[in-house]
């Protein structure tokens, strides 16, 4: 089963969900998490599923898990973002909770933020959306819409079922060629979002204290990655 848990009252009307899940370059996660500590988020739920690994992530002595949920009144904004890759098996769950959670909370958007592994696309940062107006919102602030392509994982499957259900959800993306942990690439996603929900995001921060967060995220995947093997180790069954 997968679910999303609120842990405190999400007093928002029609707020505007930012998601940002692990991918090429780390691109969403990163935006995510400096969105979270740039507007002092507080945190307001999770996501639960028996696929997830069993990890739980510690920050400033606090556990706690490891896709979580923060709100904003400031800004009538929800941001999710998860620091652990989706396993192949719960991507289409997750996508899907997530698509009706949006309707019950009443959102007024999802917007996912990330990267793409491609050197053919020439723009800077590109989008894609599930409802013509949401087209044409991102072209005005400059972002070319996607015409033919593929995109996958959790963003891709949202996007999916949004059109499917007319509702309002859109990426925006950047390309990342060299595949790594790319600060850069979430700076121009973050300035784009910006310009799109109209509210000011600095990202002055993020570029100054590269290096921190990027030592950060390593770790992070390492240990996550060591954290699951483990696991399965001690689960696969002593005779065959």
């Amino acid at each position: 089963m997968t679910k999303i848990v609120e842990v405190s009252p999400i007093k928002l009307k029609n707020p505007v969900l930012i998601e940002g899940f692990p991918g090429v370059g780390m691109i969403g996660t990163i935006a995510a998490m400096h969105l979270i500590k740039e507007w002092n988020m507080e945190l307001v739920g999770y996501i639960d599923s028996e696929e997830f690994p069993p990890i739980c992530t510690i920050h400033d002595e606090e556990p706690l898990p490891a896709a979580r949920i923060y709100q904003s009144k400031r800004y009538n904004t929800l941001v999710l973002f998860s620091e652990f890759v989706i396993p192949t098996d719960a991507v289409n769950k997750v996508a899907n909770e997530i698509i009706l959670w949006g309707e019950d909370r009443k959102l007024s958007a999802i917007i996912s933020l990330g990267g793409v592994g491609l050197s053919t696309i020439k723009d800077d940062v590109f989008g894609i959306a599930s409802t013509d107006g949401l087209k044409k919102e991102l072209k005005d602030i400059g972002i070319t819409v996607v015409k033919e392509g593929v995109t996958t994982g959790v963003t891709g499957l949202v996007l999916a079922n949004a059109y499917i259900r007319k509702f309002p959800a859109a990426a925006i993306l950047t390309s990342n060629k060299n595949m790594n942990i790319n600060l850069i690439g979430a700076a121009k996603v973050l300035e784009k979002l910006s310009d799109l929900l109209n509210i000011p995001i600095s990202t002055d921060k993020l570029q100054k204290e590269g290096e921190e967060l990027e030592n950060k995220l390593k770790k992070m995947i390492k240990e996550t990655k060591e954290v699951r093997k483990t696991y399965e180790d001690i689960q696969s069954p002593m005779y065959r």
